[in-house]
């Protein structure tokens, strides 16, 4: 099944709402504990495409020595992600920045992790993501990149959506199949590491749905 392009910034204000309002606790958790496995339980982060900051709120709230730069070119989700940091009570670990995850003007090799959910399928340059990744990962730091795969069909997709999103609103189960058809395959994100010249980065297949790409920036 061919890759169907979605949009690369969420800002449309219903759709940007709806995604705060959705239950992502278990994935969210889930990829909190096994950033802490990988990197430790202190240092200094970037998530690139942060969203509402539920990764980077996850991970502060189990490991509070982590301080988390948390990115997104979206106005709209940095509003609630800043909501969503002060009810954590979470205002001193978790700085905002509104820019492009390829472009973060961030300081380079300064993150002992650079990690990111669900970005990579919006991105029509991916490649320029990975290089950017890197950039900002310090010598010996982590890179924990999870991401959603595409299914090998529309029935796949579809059956996906109503295992894992059959509760959900019609517009949060749109939003999802919208997802699946637009994100990258295994052997596609593969290909994208071998273009921007990245190795230790590992591509591996987590859940039904779900791809890691995680491995050290070597020194």
């Amino acid at each position: 099944m061919p890759r169907a392009p979605e949009p690369e910034v969420m800002d449309d204000l219903v759709e940007v709402r709806a995604y705060r309002e959705a239950d992502f606790s278990e994935v969210n958790g889930a990829l909190a504990e096994l950033l802490i496995r990988l990197a430790g339980w202190r240092g200094r982060a970037v998530d690139l495409g942060t969203g509402p900051a539920g990764i980077a709120l996850e991970l502060c709230a189990r490991a509070p020595g982590w301080r988390v730069v948390a990115v997104d070119a979206s106005k709209a989700m940095l509003v609630e992600a800043r909501r969503e940091i002060r009810q954590a009570g979470l205002a001193g670990a978790i700085e905002l920045l509104l820019a492009d995850a390829i472009r973060t003007e961030a300081p380079s090799a300064g993150f002992d992790l650079v990690f990111s959910n669900s970005l990579l399928h919006h991105l029509s340059d991916p490649w320029s993501f990975w290089a950017e990744a890197w950039r900002l990962a310090r010598p010996g730091g982590w890179i924990a990149i999870q991401d959603l795969f595409r299914p090998s069909s529309a029935a796949a997709a579809r059956k996906i959506v109503r295992r894992h999103a059959g509760s959900d609103s019609a517009l949060l189960r749109k939003l999802f199949y919208r997802s699946l058809l637009a994100a990258y395959r295994p052997e596609e994100v593969e290909e994208q590491l071998r273009f921007a010249g990245l190795r230790g980065l590992h591509v591996k297949k987590i859940s039904d749905r779900h791809l890691l790409v995680a491995g050290k920036k070597k020194a």
